[in-house]
């Protein structure tokens, strides 16, 4: 019983022990980001959708303190507008009287429903006629494993907003990157990819539903519409590439069923082995500003750094259908 005790008790602690080695080693991204150039982003404008909350956020806020101004494309208006309020005070309490208090960017709120194609479309048609250039462009919001549900243009909800929403509005934009150019595209994909295909068969998945599969899926285009969207703009000066944030302590997962007596064990392991928001969000930062990558193109990344794709990521020929069906679902082409 003693043994067993003794065990018990080095087990707990090693546990603990590697609990904060963890979230020591987890404190790296916010080293880095307090060690990032100021003035690296100064007189860039970025849109990023989905900012008001989890990655889209933690994006937003390292863009703003590196000089940027930032567009904030969000579903719930009010809610944006009080996330950029929380993001304009701790910027102005973190910069304080520091020298280079005047590098931190401006921060702009647009309403954008990637569930509406013609909310896409109003959002794209002010933001042209207000804004001169585009600089980068992350599509990062979107929609995981949620109940069968539609968009109000008729798409399963996870395919309409992670790809098709995503599809239009980067098509809008595009003019605008190539007039501002060398210009970026990020688009924030998932590892789950893997569990995913592209069934041209049921692409609104009308006769099947699986809410893992369809996310799985959604994230699968977008690695393929990264890759197409390269091939078309080669030459451009515009380069668009594709990421995987990891396992991130986000809201992403507000639809997944939690027992109520095992939410305290789950809230420790996430926070024992998931990413922060921040921590997640150094790639989107990465592709967005870094000189490291400027020309690179039609790639796949995750911690920084490139990695490789499944075969069927990189099929040309399901990408090219996939691009054209695309078009007439969201209606560019009749």
């Amino acid at each position: 019983m003693a043994v067993a005790t003794a065990a018990a008790l080095l087990a707990a602690l090693g546990g603990a022990l590697w609990l904060v080695s963890r979230r020591f080693v987890g404190s790296r991204a916010q080293r880095l980001h307090e060690h990032g150039d100021p003035g690296l982003m100064h007189g860039k404008t970025v849109l990023i959708t989905g900012a008001n909350s989890g990655l889209g956020r933690a994006t937003a806020a390292e863009l703003l303190r590196l000089g940027a101004r930032v567009i904030m494309g969000c579903r719930d208006r009010a809610r944006a507008e009080e996330a950029a309020g929380q993001l304009r005070r701790e910027l102005a309490q973190a910069a304080g009287p520091a020298p280079d208090a005047g590098w931190a960017g401006e921060l702009i709120v647009k309403e954008l429903d990637l569930a509406s194609l013609r909310s896409v479309r109003a959002f794209c048609q002010e933001l042209l006629q207000e804004e001169p250039r585009l600089d980068v462009l992350i599509n990062n919001a979107g929609i995981f494993q949620c109940p069968y549900m539609k968009t109000e243009d008729g798409f399963e909800m996870q395919f309409g907003v992670n790809h098709l929403g995503h599809f239009l509005l980067t098509h809008l934009l595009l003019g605008l990157l190539k007039s501002s150019a060398p210009s970026r595209i990020v688009v924030v994909s998932s590892k789950l990819y893997k569990y995913g295909d592209i069934n041209f068969e049921d692409l609104n998945s009308e006769q099947s539903y699986n809410k893992s599969f369809c996310y799985s899926r959604s994230k699968l285009a977008n690695i393929l519409f990264t890759r197409e969207l390269a091939r078309r703009l080669e030459g451009t000066n515009v380069t668009v590439n594709v990421l995987h944030p990891g396992v991130v302590r986000t809201n992403l997962g507000r639809h997944i069923h939690i027992p109520l007596l095992a939410r305290p064990l789950f809230s420790l392991v996430s926070w024992a082995f998931f990413k922060s928001p921040l921590e997640g969000a150094q790639t989107s930062i990465y592709l967005a500003s870094s000189p490291e990558v400027e020309g690179v193109s039609g790639r796949y990344f995750g911690d920084c750094k490139e990695e490789e794709l499944l075969p069927k990521a990189m099929d040309e020929s399901v990408a090219r259908k996939l691009w054209d069906i695309s078009e007439v679902m969201v209606g560019i082409l009749k």
